[in-house]
């Protein structure tokens, strides 16, 4: 009659005869849960990523970002004036951006380039989030009642930056995967800086 001790070890041994042992499955199961929902994450942030990096592309510095030519992203803030969703937006627009255009048509080109290229790397994706956050509730806000703006794209526009930003969508295809395990040790042995970093990524 087998002991205690001869029914553990054998529960732990090497697979045998093809078959896997109860903590090999463990192992393998414990795997696929850490793996799985990263992987579809970190896809969909990388595109979310170029789809900013891409739309950076028409702010234009020399056509002073559409003013000249009448495009770009001075037609869409014309548009936003013409057809405002909120009064308070409007008023900022007009009183405040378009007296001081370059300043914020410059800003609008380094926010979107910096949500694009956090996102694609994979670094900082916490703090990329939040700022894409921010740019996708202004420019929702801004444009929904535009005619013909399908208000479901930009829903889908703050959303996806959302769940980037409550995932560790970073870690997978992205820096913050090798950043992640030294801020973690160091904010377990007490570092504040490591802690407010790691947040971050």
């Amino acid at each position: 009659m087998p002991t205690t001790l001869q029914t553990q070890t054998a529960m732990t041994e090497s697979p045998r005869n093809g078959q896997e042992t109860p903590r090999g499955e463990r192992s393998r199961a414990n795997w696929f849960r850490a793996i799985a929902p990263l992987w579809p994450l970190g896809l969909a942030r990388i595109l979310y990523g170029y789809l900013w990096w891409q739309q950076s592309g028409w702010k234009v510095p020399s056509d002073d970002f559409g003013r000249k030519s009448g495009g770009g992203l001075w037609y869409w803030v014309q548009q936003q004036i013409q057809y405002p969703t909120v009064a308070a937006h409007k008023n900022f627009l007009v009183n405040v951006m378009i007296p001081h255009w370059t300043f914020f048509g410059w800003m609008a080109l380094i926010t979107e380039t910096f949500i694009g290229a956090t996102l694609i790397l994979g670094l900082g994706t916490r703090l990329g989030s939040v700022v894409a956050i921010g740019m996708a509730a202004n420019i929702t806000i801004g444009i929904l009642s535009v005619p013909h703006e399908w208000g479901w794209t930009y829903a889908m526009l703050i959303m996806f930056p959302v769940l980037f930003l409550l995932t560790d969508a970073g870690r997978s295809f992205g820096v913050d995967s090798f950043l992640a395990p030294p801020l973690d040790r160091a904010a377990a042995g007490g570092s504040r800086l490591a802690r407010l970093i790691r947040w971050l990524v």
